[in-house]
């Protein structure tokens, strides 16, 4: 990487870290472009070669979140043939799920804070949302999102308010091993939803 593109992104990541900082305290609607960049240590010139406002700060952060979240394999869920390849393979998903938040606590911590931003939690779900329709559309044995007798809207909503929830408490229980989590979320979701839409999709 040149020089300067490793000096931008350096600058780029203080301008973040500074607006997460400054959320930490108050809500993001009360921090102001000046307050970031005393807190950065930079002028406005500065700033505004790297962001035209500090929503466009935020949302660099969340798109980073999203991203890494949105990158996570389906590949093994999607060849499940049986409801015990689906358990194994949802655990390695729920693992990759789990290791995100733990390199990424303390942003998810403060962007799903009452200071951070409320509409990042619904990005989040309609891009689990995305991922599950993906993923249920290749299992299935007639390549389509057809779950026979469930309401399909239904039930994409229960798994991704299952998905949504192992990330909020992944990120208030910090002491809590997540193993434990993992075992946890993974029998609930294979004895209860995961279950019932997989034989459903596997139904001829």
């Amino acid at each position: 990487m040149p020089k300067y593109q490793h000096k931008f992104n350096q600058t780029d990541q203080k301008i973040s870290n500074a607006l997460l900082s400054l959320i930490t305290a108050k809500p993001f609607a009360k921090v102001s472009t000046d307050q970031i960049c005393k807190t950065a240590d930079i002028n406005r010139s500065t700033f505004y070669r790297h962001f035209a406002d500090k929503y466009l700060v935020l949302e660099k952060i969340e798109a980073d979140l999203l991203s890494k979240f949105f990158s996570i394999s389906n590949k093994r869920i999607e060849k499940s043939f049986s409801i015990d390849e689906l358990a194994e393979n949802l655990e390695n998903y729920i693992d990759g799920l789990l290791d995100i938040i733990l390199e990424n606590r303390s942003k998810l911590a403060i962007i799903l804070s009452k200071n951070g931003d409320p509409s990042f939690h619904n990005q989040l779900a309609e891009m689990l949302s995305t991922k599950i329709k993906n993923t249920w559309k290749k299992i299935s044995r007639n390549g389509s999102e057809n779950f026979n007798n469930l309401n399909t809207d239904l039930a994409i909503d229960f798994i991704v308010a299952s998905d949504m929830a192992i990330i909020i408490y992944a990120v208030e229980h910090p002491a809590i091993p997540h193993q434990m989590i993992k075992n946890t979320f993974s029998q609930l979701l294979i004895d209860g939803p995961m279950n019932t839409v997989y034989k459903s999709l596997m139904k001829k």
